[in-house]
């Protein structure tokens, strides 16, 4: 919450300093407090201040949420409007061209920080930078998946920017770059510029955060190869069952759990090593999962991080593995399957 209300102290700084070089030095902000007569939908969803210049004033609602929907903010700015006294207007992060199309031609007054000014009590301003459309997929890439759960884990409120998230994941700045715009995109991150960096923030409290992204998060396992002995030199850490085994009463061997790695460390198992299914079933081996993402960078346990451990073994239909991962679910406030 500290952020979020550190960004939104940073938005209100950064419009009001764009407004002054529209409107000059004579402009000021302050806080708004609600009337007793305001829905509380608008007073739960909406940071107001009060905008003046010279002897006119208005009043700005900016959507606590960075996932709102156009349709929704027009309806409550017109609720709003009808108990206020003064002009009101909104103040959004950013607008595609279409977006402020529509509001401009709804007569609809905002403010966005993409340089556009429609106040049509005061003035407007429109400078042609916008946020260019971009597609959601209904699941993450691995790297944006591994980029989500990576800011989940991170145990600090310190702001961190693309530059660190990439040496961290020893991903390349045009895979974070994409991770982190699709994750900005689907209302999962906010992000604050200064100058030449942006500061990137979770747009929810943990376990918010996991709860709203986890619709969107896949099984890391790419596909299971079976080896008669375990290549050495390799970091092993502990998958599947095996790793269930760890903190629940399900039970595993080395030889029906599993262990995790990345594709780079599947490719150097020796040719001699791998056996088929068939083989594996008949003589025994070992379980390898090739993951999309490289697991030793979620952990340091000697076992896969917990979320992905869910995502890999949540289409198990064994009933006792699905009790073992209620553990998991319970630890991390998702909904468990199985009640006692």
């Amino acid at each position: 919450m500290k952020q979020i209300m550190a960004h939104c102290q940073d938005r209100r700084k950064f419009v009001f300093d764009f407004l002054r070089t529209i409107f000059g030095d004579h402009i000021t902000v302050a806080e708004f407090h609600f009337s007793d007569a305001t829905p509380f939908y608008i007073r739960d969803g909406y940071y107001a201040h009060c905008l003046s210049w010279n002897n006119h004033q208005c009043v700005v609602l900016s959507p606590v949420s960075s996932s709102w929907r156009l349709p929704t903010l027009k309806k409550q700015l017109m609720k709003f409007q009808e108990i206020c006294m003064l002009p009101c207007a909104l103040c959004l992060d950013h607008l595609t061209a279409s977006q402020r199309r529509n509001l401009v031609e709804n007569n609809i007054p905002f403010i966005s920080l993409s340089k556009q000014v429609f106040l049509p009590f005061w003035g407007c301003a429109f400078h042609e930078q916008f946020k260019s459309q971009f597609h959601v997929a209904d699941k993450m890439a691995p790297g944006t998946q591994l980029v989500f759960l990576y800011l989940y884990y991170l145990q600090t409120d310190e702001a961190i920017n693309l530059t660190r998230i990439s040496k961290d994941l020893l991903l390349s700045k045009a895979t974070c770059t994409r991770a982190i715009h699709d994750l900005t995109s689907s209302g999962l991150l906010t992000q604050k510029a200064e100058g030449t960096n942006k500061w990137i923030f979770p747009a929810y409290e943990k376990p918010e955060l996991l709860k709203k992204g986890y619709d969107r998060l896949k099984s890391p396992v790419d596909r299971v190869i079976y080896v008669k002995e375990l290549p050495e030199n390799q970091d092993q850490i502990k998958s599947g069952l095996l790793a269930l085994a760890d903190f629940s009463m399900v039970a595993a061997n080395v030889h029906d759990g599993a262990i995790a790695v990345s594709k780079k460390a599947a490719a150097k198992i020796p040719v001699e090593y791998i056996l088929s299914k068939q083989e594996f079933h008949d003589f025994g081996g070992y379980v390898i999962e090739v993951w999309s993402y490289d697991p030793l960078l979620l952990t340091h346990t000697g076992r896969v991080d917990d979320i992905s451990l869910l995502l890999s073994l949540d289409s198990d239909s064994n009933e006792r593995v699905q009790m073992g991962l209620d553990e998991i679910r319970e630890k991390h406030e998702l909904p468990i399957r199985f009640e006692e």
